[in-house]
């Protein structure tokens, strides 16, 4: 519930969705937040990328800001942390997740959560036993979708024929047509650099136990994932030690630690800056008759086999993509540090003293190299060194009084007073060198020439006062407010502080005594709420004039404005409404339904300036923003007896957003270059596009619709149009089916995504005459248009293809299997007999086992309005076992 000591589900009257600790284990991923997609109503979450070491990203009930983070707020185990949490927790750590929702259960937090939080819980000792837990787990990945085919060999040189005519009488053309398909010569360019079934291991040992006054949780972990793309790999470490004891029978104190070291390297992409070495194009673009060897042939020119393998790809024109990457080593390494301790003081019955420290930091170090290449007269690149290193920390302070107390028995008040002060702080440095002659002297000290080195550095701090009253009556009736008042550094002198509120109350409907004789309804709630909270999710200084060095003027260094000061910058705030029921009918069904209308005041935006000023933008509060929507969460409890249980959950969303106030008066503003317009009473993320609508048949030039929906054959930038597709979907949700029958357990998790659409930008190059000389296309342009009355969709080549049409803009709505998971527990009976082991459990699982969508690109996942080589999603099978001792 926020601060102070927890309550009962039943008596929570914010909207709040907790997932259990069986939703994270033994996940294939370093990134334990993608187990939540599809477990939360209102709560999307994508993983944009199939990255060993990527991040998740998160929305909870639609986009809330403009410019503004709409990323929830993360608690672990009390303490706020970075979004980057996921990637430092071993998901076997986790003991539940909780979702909060509405302001009755977020205005307690204040500060940064405007868009939700999400409140991270870790395990602790149980068991008055000992318990020892070991994990062990391998699996293999490979890409999980894959879009439109690429043209083979054959094709490609039938459509160079269709797109130019003139190559049929060409000898050159003809001679190297004839003798790559007479020889079978080419190469699936995909398997060339896809890592196929890259594995993946982990291990996992904990201890965990409890005696009469403590509790403890102790675990090592160990994750090791290889990338579909060659190149890419995470390996991570985890410790983590969870104590709580009680020293007296008036003081207990408990401290939380978790460390974790992190070594990984992206995928390979050439710092030459050229798009041509993504390892996804590569595998789409490189033409399908050239190979990556040197063609050996007799003295009459025939093919006789494949020699060495070229360093420079002579078909191609490039560079070999794995020389690339060996010249140009990198690495990446991060040691993170989470933890907190409390001391809690009960002097009395029902008053609770306690302070929380919390720090959370981490050390990140990266290098990159290119060696010299002494293999070429000319040099891809200058050799060079670079080590950069950053530092950062954030400590928590948090001090509450808390004081629980009844009267007549049935009266019940909960009281709570609190403090939290913030700071954080950010420092980076960058040293480089170039010049370095030998690979075995390639450290910044052993450079010929040394570059200006760069440092960054930022300081953040918050300073926070709240209160929350609660009163129930006879656990039938209850009524909540919460007050915070919070501070940061990151505002105008002028509105640094705001204040935040909320007032909610439930009714326990089955208590009334007319619900006595309603057998079939178990357990029936209504709640309701009210309140603001905050959002202060931007760059740090932006509320202040900011100068800089210039160039030397007259022997003196020269000063100039970079930013304008607005010391009126202040928190964005957002009002949310919140009405939920929930039920549980004929000991069978759980039903919980929540309506909500959010609006979003003072949105934190860039403004454009008059030229005249010499500021092309400056920050300010400007612009309002409503989301309003339904989250529905439906769980039937099939069968439950001795042997058999299944289960069947169901949650989903949908949001509707809507801009209803700009800057300056205005209705609408464009963003130059990305399909994207701004216009009140227009949502947030609706594509702006010229509308592409087909291929004349007569003479093949593509068709568009204009502004007044008249058909022509000009394309006209002004012709844009919001088109009804988002960015943003409008509605998700997600299937759980819990099986059990014995010793075996299934479980299955289905996520959907729905109103969602990308931009495939892969189509502009693959789909495109314009570059067929240089690089493949899909096989589905052997459908353009070639003759007068082809009815098909894609032009004739001598029409050049636009880029910011709807032509590319595709539906990324899908359907996941997202996890997959059968184990066998073994019987009790046998454990007992070997007097060591108290449990054995053989598990495989699945994720991404199959994906239903009409996008033709890599992964419909990508969480973006525009997608082009981007490192696909993976679908992964893992086996594993564990021994509980």
């Amino acid at each position: 519930i926020g601060y102070g000591t927890a309550k009962k589900i039943s008596s929570v009257v914010g909207a709040a969705t907790t997932v259990k600790a069986k939703v994270f284990e033994n996940r294939p991923v370093s990134n334990a937040g993608d187990a939540l997609q599809g477990q939360v109503s209102g709560l999307q979450v994508f993983t944009s990328t199939g990255e060993p070491s990527a991040t998740v990203s998160m929305r909870l009930r639609g986009v809330n800001s403009i410019e503004a983070g709409n990323t929830p707020l993360f608690i672990l185990d009390g303490s706020p942390v970075n979004s980057s949490v996921f990637s430092t927790l071993n998901s076997n750590d986790i003991e539940n997740i909780t979702v909060l929702k509405d302001a009755s259960s977020t205005a307690i937090y204040g500060s940064r959560a405007a868009n939700g939080v999400v409140y991270i819980t870790t395990k602790k000792g149980t068991s008055e036993t000992p318990l020892v837990k070991l994990n062990a787990s391998y699996g293999i990945s490979n890409v999980a979708t894959y879009p439109t085919d690429v043209m083979n060999s054959e094709q490609y040189f039938t459509f160079r024929e269709m797109a130019d005519p003139s190559l049929k009488s060409n000898q050159q053309f003809q001679e190297l047509k004839d003798f790559r398909l007479k020889n079978n010569i080419g190469t699936d360019w995909r398997k060339w650099v896809m890592n196929e079934n890259a594995p993946t291991w982990t291990a996992d040992l904990s201890i965990s136990g409890r005696t009469k006054n403590t509790d403890y949780y102790l675990s090592l972990g160990a994750f090791n994932q290889e990338g579909v793309e060659h190149y890419s790999f995470n390996d991570r470490y985890s410790l983590r030690s969870n104590i709580n004891t009680k020293v007296t029978k008036w003081l207990k104190f408990g401290i939380n630690l978790g460390l974790t070291y992190q070594k990984y390297q992206a995928a390979g992409y050439s710092t030459t800056g050229n798009s041509w070495y993504n390892p996804m194009n590569v595998a789409t673009w490189t033409l399908p008759y050239a190979v990556p060897y040197d063609i050996l042939t007799n003295d009459k020119g025939e093919f006789i086999g494949y020699g060495k393998e070229q360093l420079f790809i002579e078909d191609t024109g490039a560079y070999n993509y794995y020389y690339l990457n060996d010249k140009q080593p990198r690495s990446r390494n991060y040691l993170r540090l989470n933890g907190n301790m409390y001391q809690e003081i009960n002097p009395i019955k029902g008053l609770v003293f306690r302070a929380v420290q919390a720090v959370e930091g981490y050390d990140f170090r990266s290098s990159n190299k290119n060696l010299p290449t002494p293999e070429f007269d000319s040099p891809l690149w200058t050799p060079s060194a670079q080590e950069h290193f950053e530092r950062f920390y954030r400590m928590t302070a948090t001090n509450t009084v808390e004081y629980k107390f009844s009267i007549a028995q049935n009266h019940n008040i909960v009281a709570l007073l609190g403090q939290e002060a913030i700071i954080s702080n950010t420092e980076n440095f960058t040293a480089s060198s170039e010049g370095q002659v030998d690979e075995r002297t390639m450290e910044v000290s052993q450079g010929t020439k040394f570059n200006k080195p760069g440092y960054a550095y930022s300081d953040i701090a918050y300073n926070s006062y709240f209160a929350r009253l609660s009163y129930d009556f006879k656990e039938k009736y209850f009524l909540d407010g919460t007050f915070r008042r919070d501070g940061s550094s990151l505002f105008g002198a002028n509105r640094r502080y705001a204040n935040f509120w909320s007032v909610g109350a439930m009714w326990n409907i089955k208590k009334e005594n007319f619900m006595k004789d309603a057998n079939w309804i178990n357990a029936l709630q209504l709640r309701a709420s009210y309140g603001t909270t905050g959002n202060s999710s931007i760059s740090n200084y932006l509320s202040i004039g900011i100068v800089e060095p210039s160039a030397i003027y007259n022997n003196n260094t020269s000063w100039y404005l970079k930013s304008v000061d607005n010391p009126d910058l202040t928190w964005e705030t957002i009002e949310n409404m919140n009405i939920g029921i929930n039920a549980r009918l004929w000991n069978f069904m759980d039903v919980n339904v929540e309506f909500y209308n959010k609006l979003t005041k003072d949105m934190l935006m860039q403004m454009p300036y008059s030229f005249s000023t010499g500021f092309e933008n400056g920050w300010g509060n400007v612009g309002n923003m409503r989301n309003r929507g339904v989250d529905v969460e439906l769980g039937f409890d099939i069968l439950n007896n001795k042997d058999f249980y299944l289960r069947a959950a169901v949650n989903f969303n949908y949001n509707k957003n809507e801009i209803t106030a700009l800057f300056g008066g205005r209705d609408e503003f464009v963003v130059p270059n990305t399909g994207i317009k701004y216009q009140v009473g227009k949502s947030y993320g609706d594509f702006f596009y010229v509308r592409y609508v087909g291929v004349d048949p007569a003479n093949g030039s593509p068709l568009y619709l204009d502004k007044d929906d008249n058909l022509t054959t000009e394309y006209a930038a002004s012709d844009a149009v919001f088109t009804g597709k988002q960015r943003y979907a409008p509605a998700a949700g997600g299937l759980t089916i819990d099986f059990s029958w014995k010793g075996i357990s299934l479980n299955a998790a289905f996520s959907g995504v729905f109103g969602k659409w990308l931009y495939n930008n892969d189509r502009f190059f693959t789909e495109n005459p314009s570059f067929a000389a240089e690089s493949n296309l899909s096989s589905r342009m052997m459908d353009m248009w070639t003759t007068p009355g082809q009815y098909t969709d894609i032009p004739g080549a001598d029409y050049a293809v636009v880029n910011g049409t709807t032509r590319f803009l595709e539906n990324a709505s899908f359907i996941r299997l997202k996890n997959l998971q059968i184990s066998y527990s073994f019987p009790k009976i046998w454990m007992q007999k070997t007097h060591v082991l108290n449990g054995v459990r053989v598990y495989a699982m699945a994720r991404n086992l199959f994906t239903i969508t009409d996008y033709t690109g890599y992964d419909p996942e990508v969480d973006s309005n525009l997608s082009m080589g981007t490192y696909p999603n993976t679908k992964q099978f893992t086996f594993g076992i564990e021994l509980t001792f």
